[in-house]
């Protein structure tokens, strides 16, 4: 449900941001100022067009990771065999989510805020890694790799904030 309204939300922000646009590019002249202000909201139609890619791309793959965290909070984790083999869809889940991540290219249009989002892509991978990593444990603790995605959410706020977009948490729309 938490996906749904965050995906709700950042749907309407987009489209939003493609309105604004859209009008921005009827009303004003070939001057330089209105090139800029064309610039400045195609900018923000790409980011959160990347940043909606990039949850998307991640919830295609971490579904079986999500049910292991989501058990693991209820404490409703089977035992033996079943246990097992939950931690290894869990660790397959969250291999191919990291896999996914790494696939993922920074348009040209964002290249101004290369460093900043290759940096937060970078964290997300180590976050997935470090969950792999304790689901191989007999009891794993994810806040670790919690706090290395919230890097990634910090890094990726930073630059929605600075194109004047609203901040977001892609860890809870992929972790539910």
């Amino acid at each position: 449900m938490k996906k749904i309204t965050i995906l709700g939300i950042s749907a309407a922000l987009l489209l939003a941001a493609c309105g604004t646009e859209q009008s921005t590019d009827t009303t004003e002249t070939t001057s330089g100022s209105a090139t800029m202000e064309t610039g400045k909201e195609s900018i923000k139609s790409q980011l959160m067009q990347f940043y909606l890619s990039v949850s998307k791309d991640i919830n295609k793959v971490d579904a079986q990771l999500n049910e292991f965290e989501i058990a693991q909070s209820e404490d409703a984790l089977p035992a033996g065999e079943e246990l097992s083999e939950m931690k290894e869809a869990a660790m397959s889940s969250a291999g191919q989510a990291m896999q996914a991540v790494d696939s993922i290219e920074v348009p040209g249009a964002l290249s101004e805020h290369q460093e900043e989002i290759s940096g937060a892509l970078d964290s997300i991978t180590a976050s997935y890694g470090m969950k792999i990593k304790e689901l191989k444990t007999d009891a794993p603790d994810f806040g670790a790799a919690a706090d290395k995605f919230a890097e990634a959410d910090a890094a990726l706020n930073k630059v929605l904030e600075e194109n004047g977009l609203i901040a977001s948490n892609l860890y809870n729309e992929v972790s539910q």
